[in-house]
């Protein structure tokens, strides 16, 4: 057998528990130098399908495997233990000198995962190893993590740990957002709710309000979450619930948020009646405000470097304008910044779909196969964008090192 089937094999027996023909392979092949096709090796393998018998035996047995090695995208086994929820593994790899607080190539860290993912055992767990909770490269936090996923139990502990070590219940982030009023938004109706209620008024917008979510805006209430705070366009959380929200959220908020001087009575049944009476003449510039803001937030991030962030934002944007090709190819360009080549391939495409006589898809197309180690694609993509584009030194720069370098990833280029 040769060295790629019997790493073939290797991977596969990591991924099954089969111990013994790991063992077989082993003494054939070395396993420090087997990974799969993105770049994860077999105490990767191992510790995403959960078997703790194969990462005993690679780290004790095996002399020179990495407990903290990383995979393509820098997750390393804690990492991907922690976001596939596998306890034992985590507990070992942590008393085998696993880092627990080692993020990947986003800035992401175990500790954001074990927020979003749960269980709370695994917060619990990294906590005790002394992991810090202050804000990742985007200034995002666990806390915003555990609110996304809708995890409460990860949430009271984040939250338990302390605000002074980094759980602010209210932490802004440089883009104005704070948690709360992102958890309220996700107790709204989506987009294309919306967008049925502005082509017909009568279209009803009122939904059940998820139990999990009540549980949690309750939650972050009693923890001190501020209701007053505005958004960017000067919207507190109860004009929002009651505009297109259920009245459940509104109820919850009432108690906590203070009278709003424009409204005569202070009661749920007048605020809902007032907000969405406004709300019947202006939903076409509530998402066109949307839109807007979010545009503007992901150039922003991007500017900052912060290209999760962007990556959020644009996604964000494409809720209400799909047919956007720019907003493609500019998430494209902040995945190509994390590292993420398969994600960034996949908008360029996206974009050169909706606009294929557009240069600069193309261009981000090529870009996302070098990343790839896709050469041959690449160059392919580059000489269709200089084609349509004949006079860019962009376009040439990136094809002339295609043909003489190759294996250097092209960075020159920039957010439109």
């Amino acid at each position: 057998m040769d060295a790629a089937a019997l790493s073939r094999v290797a991977l596969q027996a990591a991924a099954d528990g089969n111990l013994r023909l790991l063992k077989k392979a082993a003494k054939e092949v070395d396993l420090r130098g087997v990974t799969d096709a993105v770049g994860r090796n077999v105490l990767h393998v191992a510790s995403a399908k959960g078997r703790v018998d194969i990462c005993r035996f690679l780290i004790e047995e095996e002399p020179g495997f990495d407990v903290n090695s990383r995979s393509a995208e820098g997750a390393t086994p804690v990492f991907i233990a922690t976001t596939e929820g596998h306890l034992p593994v985590l507990r070992y790899l942590l008393g085998r000198g696993g880092d627990p607080a080692m993020p990947d190539a986003r800035g992401i860290t175990p500790l954001h995962r074990a927020a979003k993912n749960g269980p709370s055992d695994a917060v619990k767990l990294l906590l005790s190893k002394g992991v810090p909770l202050e804000p990742l490269a985007n200034n995002w936090t666990p806390l915003r993590f555990a609110i996304t996923g809708s995890q409460l139990q990860a949430l009271r502990v984040l939250l338990e740990h302390g605000a002074d070590a980094g759980a602010d219940v209210n932490f802004t982030t440089p883009y104005g957002q704070i948690a709360f009023t992102d958890t309220i938004t996700s107790c709204l109706p989506d987009i294309d709710v919306l967008k049925k209620f502005r082509a017909d008024h009568n279209y009803p917008v009122e939904e059940a309000l998820d139990d999990r979510l009540a549980d949690i805006v309750k939650f972050l209430l009693e923890a001190g979450a501020d209701p007053n705070i505005p958004n960017e366009h000067g919207k507190i959380p109860i004009m929002l619930a009651a505009a297109w929200g259920p009245r459940k959220l509104v109820e919850i908020l009432f108690l906590w948020t203070k009278p709003i001087s424009s409204l005569p009575d202070w009661n749920v049944d007048v605020i809902i009646r007032a907000m969405k009476l406004k709300a019947k003449d202006t939903v076409s510039v509530e998402l066109e405000e949307r839109l807007h803001t979010w545009k503007s937030k992901g150039r922003e991030a991007f500017g900052k470097g912060h290209y999760l962030a962007a990556t959020y934002f644009y996604g964000l944007a494409m809720k209400i304008d799909l047919l956007d090709a720019t907003l493609f190819s500019n998430r494209s360009v902040s995945y190509l910044r994390l590292g993420e080549g398969r994600l960034a391939l996949a908008d360029a495409q996206q974009s050169t779909l909706m606009r294929p006589r557009w240069a600069k898809a193309w261009y981000r197309q090529g870009a996302a196969l070098t990343l790839l180690k896709n050469y041959k694609e690449a160059v392919n993509a580059f000489e269709l964008a200089l084609k349509l584009d004949p006079a860019s030194d962009e376009i040439k720069d990136a094809l002339r090192q295609m043909l003489l370098f190759p294996s250097i990833p092209i960075f020159c280029f920039c957010c439109n």
